[in-house]
C-alpha cells in the first residue's frame, strides 16, 4: 500500500509538473512589454471569453507589459497600472512606449543637454528604435530622437 502511495504521489507531481510547463508556451522572458494590435480589444477578468470584460481598448500600438501566460491567453498590465487577461492574437511584439508625466523634450543625442527636436505630450505613444545607457532613441508624430527612459513606460526599460 505504501509503495502505491508512493507512485500516487510521483505521478501526481509529474503531472502538476508537466501541466505547468504547457502552460507557458512561448518560453519568452516575463515579464515583457508588447503593444495591443487590434484597434478593439477586450481586457478580461480570467484568461477566457466567458470571463467579463474589464476595459475596451481602442489604441491600437498602446504599450502593454506581458506579466503572465495561459495558453492562449497573456496576463497584462497597462500604463496605468491595470491588469487583466487579453487573448495572445490582439497583442504583437512591436517595441512600443508612452510618455509619462510632463511634456517631454525629444533630443537629438543621447545628452541631457543635446538641441531638442520636439516636445512630446503625455500619452503620447512613440515606437523604440534602440536603447543605451539610460535612453531610449524612439519614433513618434514624424520625429526621430532621445528621451530618457524614466521619462516613458514601455520597451525602454529592460536590457
Amino acid at each position: 500500500m505504501t509503495g502505491l502511495r508512493i507512485a500516487g504521489a510521483a505521478m501526481l507531481c509529474l503531472f502538476s509538473f508537466v501541466s505547468g510547463a504547457t502552460e507557458r508556451l512561448t518560453g519568452l522572458p516575463l515579464p515583457r512589454y508588447a503593444a495591443v494590435r487590434a484597434t478593439e480589444a477586450n481586457l478580461r477578468v480570467g484568461p477566457s471569453t466567458n470571463y467579463p470584460v474589464l476595459w475596451r481598448y481602442e489604441e491600437r500600438g498602446l504599450p502593454v507589459r506581458i506579466i503572465k501566460e495561459h495558453f492562449d491567453w497573456r496576463k497584462i498590465e497597462d500604463p496605468g497600472g491595470d491588469t487583466g487577461w487579453m487573448s495572445a492574437h490582439l497583442l504583437a511584439d512591436w517595441p512600443r512606449a508612452i510618455v509619462t508625466g510632463a511634456a517631454r523634450i525629444l533630443r537629438r543625442a543621447p545628452d541631457a543637454g543635446a538641441r531638442g527636436v520636439a516636445v512630446l505630450e503625455p500619452r503620447v505613444v512613440v515606437s523604440v528604435l534602440e536603447r543605451r545607457d539610460g535612453w531610449c532613441k524612439i519614433s513618434a508624430q514624424g520625429h526621430k530622437g532621445w528621451l530618457k527612459t524614466d521619462e516613458v513606460w514601455g520597451a525602454c526599460e529592460g536590457p
